[in-house]
């Protein structure tokens, strides 16, 4: 059941619907808020929207370097289970 929550966004305050807990959904407005923030003192941009562009172009870059980075770990893993199934057949052997 979606519960509505206010955070609030470079001082504004949005009303949120989520199925998540409180607590998760403020972590992600807190991250979010930080993007902003970031990107508000390194432009210095007054701008809302600019700084929400550029702030959403360094979100999506964290969450693909995430996918790379995670889908690298999977690979070694993988890796890592075909040289141990080896061995295991090679002292079977």
């Amino acid at each position: 059941m979606k519960k509505t929550f206010e955070v609030t966004l470079l001082s504004q305050k949005f009303q949120l619907k989520s199925d998540s807990d409180e607590k998760y959904v403020q972590r992600v407005a807190d991250y979010v808020n930080k993007k902003l923030f970031d990107v508000q003192e390194k432009t210095k941009s007054v701008s809302s929207l600019n700084v929400a562009l550029l702030a959403a172009l360094n979100i999506a870059d964290d969450f693909f370097r995430m996918k790379v980075e995670r889908k690298e770990k999977v690979d070694r893993a993988r890796h890592k289970v075909k040289e141990i199934m080896s061995m295991v057949e090679r002292q079977g052997e």
